[in-house]
């Protein structure tokens, strides 16, 4: 694959292992710089370094550095990007990026809080030292609940994980990908969903044999192994 060269930086949430990638968010970057064809290098963030991102103007991550932009948040660096450079468009039209918008909120409302509930868990012990006393915090504002108190039933959130799933797996049954015969970033926005579970949970949300595990599996091996050379909880 041919990169465009640029002096280009994804600013990326890790864990206490800094090649531990834990953000969904940065996930659905990764993939859409990959898509695009455009090299970057990666910038390990922990949460509380806001300054190093104060340019941004936000507290989040990812952060795009590209040249003299500084891009925040994952929805507007899709943007950015088919706006910057039009070759490998993520969105080949109005309404394909419409259908996007659509599975970003559905991702970020529904799937997530399920799957937050599902990993949190075995995700805590991977998060940064530095950030653990944060995180708590901020998980106990804005649930009302200890990391501990969420995390006590992992089983019936996957199984309603799975549940909310239904339309999305009922859909891969009849096409290989959101996008069509082409992943596009519909398919980036959940697949950074499910790396997100992959690299901190040993638990697999589906059976082997699913059109979800096919889909994920294909997303893996995408642009030289991309999703896959980060490794699973399961192989640790």
């Amino acid at each position: 694959m041919k990169l465009h060269e640029n002096n280009r930086k994804l600013f990326e949430v890790v864990g206490e292992n800094p090649i531990t990638h834990l953000s969904p968010y940065c996930w659905r970057s990764r993939m859409a710089l990959a898509h695009k064809h455009l090299s970057f290098v990666s910038e390990p963030w922990h949460i509380t370094e806001k300054h190093r991102i104060a340019r941004s103007g936000g507290v989040t991550a990812p952060v795009l550095v590209d040249g003299e932009q500084w891009v925040r948040d994952s929805w507007k660096i899709a943007s950015y990007l088919d706006d910057t450079y039009p070759g490998h468009p993520l969105f080949a039209s109005p309404s394909d990026k419409a259908k996007s918008l659509f599975v970003n909120h559905w991702a970020d409302s529904t799937l997530h809080p399920l799957i937050f509930r599902a990993v949190i868990a075995e995700q805590f012990p991977l998060t940064a030292n530095c950030d653990k006393d944060y995180y708590q915090e901020r998980t106990l504002r804005k649930f009302g609940q200890s990391v501990e108190e969420i995390g006590a039933d992992p089983e019936t959130a996957r199984r309603a994980t799975m549940l909310a799933l239904s339309p999305f797996e009922a859909t891969l049954a009849e096409t290989s990908f959101l996008g069509g015969d082409a992943p596009d970033y519909s398919d980036y926005i959940l697949f950074g969903t499910f790396q997100w579970a992959r690299v901190v949970s040993r638990a697999a949300f589906w059976p082997p044999d699913s059109t979800l595990h096919r889909w994920f599996e294909t997303l893996l091996d995408a642009f030289d192994g991309l999703g896959r050379s980060q490794p699973a909880r399961s192989a640790l």
